[in-house]
């Protein structure tokens, strides 16, 4: 909601319209989607394993530490996730680099 208050009702406004295909969203999409799935989900594994050892009274230390971490890099990955979706819609809009020489 914030991102289409903050960016696309302002671009709308002074007449900006998007430049790069609908095939080209959609690959971005998809591919960023994919390297978010493989890059949180052993931290957010982690936190569940810490959770399920805090059931267990021997276990219960251990899944304290366990939690704190799972969470520590879950927040973690959470920043790197949001890295690779935004560097891969500025890869999927940038036009491709020219080849001239010098002019």
């Amino acid at each position: 909601m914030m991102m289409i208050i903050y960016v696309a009702l302002p671009a709308r406004l002074i007449g900006v319209t998007p430049a790069q295909p609908r095939r080209d969203k959609l690959t971005a999409s998809a591919l960023s989607g994919a390297l978010g799935a493989v890059v949180s989900t052993p931290p957010y594994l982690l936190g569940r394993v810490g959770i399920l050892m805090l059931g267990t009274h021997y276990l219960l230390v251990p899944g304290i530490f366990v939690l704190a971490l799972g969470l520590t890099l879950q927040a973690g990955a959470t920043g790197a996730v949001r890295a690779i979706k935004m560097s891969t819609r500025l890869a999927a809009g940038a036009p491709p680099p020219s080849r001239e020489v010098g002019a």
